[in-house]
């Protein structure tokens, strides 16, 4: 069970974080602050919890990487062209269940809803884009998709080559129309983040491009995608299509990985602390992603949580949620926390917790005699996950009495996409913020001469 004495000792290890840590932790990146701090909870591990109940939770997108990886994939994946599903299949695949006569808080008139303007100004309804898009997506299809990944035994072969695809009018029509259809869906949660319909949208949309998908063309597609991305800019493209629906349509590229998040989880695994990983992505992404950059170790795959879904009895990708499991976003991680880690753990919360967003917070919420590590991506007060930066500022230097946790506050510049000797963070490399209003803009946290 939990140690009886875990707020006396940790308090005391937190309060002695001004003087130099005896078990020496370095978080590339990281203020000296968030350094000691957690330096002094891992040489108290044994004294906040027992044998086999210390553990520690990560969200993925965003927290360990400065990107989200489904995100960057669906540029890449529409970047490239590698899909899997038919033309014929394309408009059931994406109105996601939804038809005419159907309807929620999220599309009120089901495919009949709203769900963007033109670039006049013109109402959108999804029964059009969709209905546009596929237009475009079949002369794709036919021309490289189908040739390409041997989709179709009746499909001729083709000297087309990806670059030359992506000249015509039809690729550059279908980006833009792809990009404005996927990303006003994510968007359509009927002003409550929480509802049902919302969490199912937001979760499924983008990996709706996955259908027809084998397990290793998921597995290869988005290991691709990291290391493409980790090489590019980052930058949010726009692109515009013309003729009869004429939309603008917005992707995200680039992803950098935080070397501190690293160093944190060797050092936490080092201490007997066991690490998860909890993420709102697919669970094979989040997976892979820690594969690919040297975390398997530390984190197996068992110990990876995200957002599961269906394959057909062909063992394809069919975009589908997995019943009886939790959405892995709000409610849903500490839904994973609580019914399936605590029992492993006896009963026991976790002692680390490290997040960046509102889909976090429930999660990073479980941690009790430990800390909570929030990285600061300047979400306004209107936020939730705004509550933990007001944390680290309220009990900067000493723990909150009724849960006896830490809080801190880790910076970023989010120009070159890397953690910052700061609880503040930048989105121009020039101005520095907390997103505080309280505890004079949380200034003692700053740490920087700038």
């Amino acid at each position: 069970m939990v140690r009886v004495f875990a707020a006396a000792a940790l308090s005391a290890a937190i309060l002695a974080a001004s003087a130099k840590a005896t078990n020496l932790f370095l978080a590339a990146e990281a203020p000296d602050y968030n350094n000691e701090v957690v330096g002094n909870l891992l040489a108290n591990v044994s004294a906040v919890r027992g044998d086999g109940e210390a553990y520690a939770v990560f969200d993925w997108d965003n927290t360990c990487m400065f990107g989200d990886i489904s995100y960057t994939s669906v540029f890449y994946q529409v970047n490239n062209l590698n899909f899997r599903f038919t033309p014929e299949n394309f408009e059931s695949i994406f109105s996601l269940g939804y038809n005419a006569s159907s309807s929620d808080i999220c599309l009120v008139n089901g495919t009949n809803s709203v769900i963007g303007q033109d670039v006049n100004g013109t109402d959108v309804t999804l029964a059009t884009t969709l209905a546009e898009t596929a237009k475009d997506y079949k002369v794709l299809y036919d021309a490289y998709v189908a040739p390409k990944y041997d989709l179709s035994s009746s499909a001729q072969s083709s000297n087309v080559t990806l670059d030359e695809i992506k000249e015509t009018t039809e690729y550059q029509n279908f980006r833009a129309k792809m990009g404005f259809l996927l990303y006003s869906l994510e968007v359509m949660d009927g002003g409550d983040d929480y509802s049902e319909c919302s969490q199912s949208i937001a979760m499924t949309v983008f990996p709706h491009l996955l259908v027809g998908m084998t397990e290793d063309e998921i597995k290869t597609l988005i290991r691709s995608s990291i290391r493409w991305n980790l090489g590019q800019a980052l930058e949010e493209p726009t692109y515009t299509s013309t003729g009869d629906l004429a939309v603008e349509g917005a992707y995200t590229k680039g992803l950098r990985f935080f070397n501190g998040q690293e160093s944190t989880m060797r050092a936490l695994r080092a201490a007997g602390v066991d690490v998860y990983i909890i993420s709102a992505s697919p669970q094979l992404y989040a997976a892979e992603a820690g594969n690919l950059l040297g975390l398997g170790n530390m984190v197996p795959n068992d110990n990876v949580f995200g957002v599961r879904f269906k394959t057909d009895d062909a063992g394809r990708f069919t975009g589908q949620l997995v019943d009886n499991y939790p959405i892995t976003w709000g409610p849903g991680k500490a839904e994973i926390v609580t019914s399936i880690l605590k029992p492993i753990h006896q009963g026991a919360p976790p002692i680390y917790a490290s997040g960046d967003s509102d889909g976090d917070y429930e999660m990073m919420d479980t941690v009790r005699d430990g800390v909570v590590d929030t990285n600061n991506r300047l979400k306004g007060n209107s936020s939730r996950i705004n509550e933990f930066y007001v944390k680290a500022c309220e009990f900067f230097g000493t723990t909150e009495p009724s849960t006896n946790n830490a809080y801190l506050l880790q910076g970023q510049d989010q120009v070159i996409g890397s953690w910052i000797t700061s609880g503040f963070s930048t989105e121009d490399g020039v101005t520095y913020e907390s997103a505080v209003d309280s505890y004079d803009h949380c200034a003692h946290y700053k740490f920087l001469d700038v």
